[in-house]
Parts: structure tokens; sequence; C-alpha cells
């Protein structure tokens, strides 16, 4: 009686687990050729983690450019403070020394000028020709191959600082990174120089000063 029973159990949970799991519909008399199986259960939903391989499913993964470093140029002042008079019409009228930082990739040539904010128009270094490799320029040297425009004081190369008695001007020191030669030659007018200076431009690193006449 006991295994009677017991065989006859089987059919009936069978039953109750098929009545579990209907939702309702009703699936069609299989073909003849129909052999497989299908599942109607659902899959939980899976984060799918890009790692660079052919079989990923997730979208591509979007890398962002890194960021160069910032270009910098180092003088005998601090950047804002009051420039030397050795420097200056006052002084020695010297061109300072500079360093500064290595040149971008693609960098043909490098130029260096210095600018006074309060007078724009007159012109105090232009200086183009420096190798890409150089980092660093001596106190009044013009390096082998390079070549100065004419100043504001109608003389090739430098002149320092030199703003009207009792007044003080801002003067910017501009180290420019040039994708192209300019191929110019010394005694170049300034204008010309500094228009092949902005076309060619890369990159390019400032410093400035200040200097007071009493």
């Amino acid at each position: 009686m006991r295994r009677v029973a017991l065989l006859t159990l089987v059919p009936v949970l069978a039953m109750v687990a098929a009545a579990c799991n209907d939702d309702g519909r009703v699936l069609r008399d299989a073909k003849p050729d129909q052999t497989q199986s299908i599942s109607t259960t659902v899959a939980p939903d899976t984060v799918v983690v890009d790692d660079g391989s052919s079989d990923s499913l997730s979208s591509p993964s979007s890398t962002l450019p890194l960021s160069d470093e910032e270009s910098t140029l180092s003088a005998p002042w601090d950047a804002g403070a009051a420039i030397d008079v050795r420097y200056t019409c006052d002084g020695e009228n010297l061109s300072p020394a500079l360093s500064w930082s290595v040149a971008p990739e693609g960098t043909a040539e490098i130029a260096i000028t210095m600018t006074d904010l309060d007078a724009p128009d007159f012109v105090h270094w232009v200086i183009a020709g420096i190798s890409p490799e150089q980092i660093a320029l001596a106190e009044d040297t013009v390096p082998l191959g390079a070549y100065q425009a004419t100043n504001g004081a109608r003389a090739i190369g430098y002149t320092g600082p030199c703003p009207p008695a009792g007044s003080t001007h801002t003067y910017v020191l501009t180290v420019h990174y040039l994708g192209e030669r300019t191929n110019l030659t010394d005694g170049v007018a300034a204008d010309e120089l500094l228009s092949g200076i902005s076309v060619a431009e890369l990159a390019t690193a400032e410093v400035d000063g200040t200097f007071s006449r009493g």
C-alpha cells in the first residue's frame, strides 16, 4: 500500500508544478520538424564591463586625451616683481638670462619677445631661430643660428625697460614655440618677424615684471 500511494503522488505533484508555471498563454502544438525546446525564463539584468576583448557586449569606452603640462618661462625676477635695473636703460641694458620648459613635439624653432603693456607699439626685443632643443639663454647672449629684429630704438637686438620719468610700466617676456622656421635674418623689421612668429606659433609661456623711473 505504501508503494502504491507514493507512485500515485508523483503525477499529482507534476500537475501542480505545471499549473504554477501557467501564465495564461497557450502554446501551439509543435510541428513535426520542431525538436528543440525554448526557454521562457527571462534572465536577470546583468552589467557588462568592457575589458577590451572582442567579445565585450558593452559600448566602446571613450578615452579622454591627457592634457599637456603647462609651459613655463623663468627670468631673474619673480612674476610681477620689479625688474633689476641691470636690464634697463638706467643700468647696463643687458638682455636677461632666461630658462624655459622643454619644447612641445613639433617645434621647429624658438623665439623670444619682450613687450611693454603700457606702450605696446614700442618693441623691446624680438629674437628667433633658437634651436628647439635649447631650454635656456645666458645673459646678453645671442645663440649660434639665432637672429634679432630691429627694436624701438632702431638698433638690432635688445633694449630694456625705459618708461617716462615718474611712471611705472609692466613688461612681458614671452617664449614662443614655433611649428615652422621663420627663415629671416638679423636686422629684419620687428613687425615682419612678429608676424612670422604669430603664424607659426604652437605654444607660449611668459613672465612679467615692472620697472619704475623716478
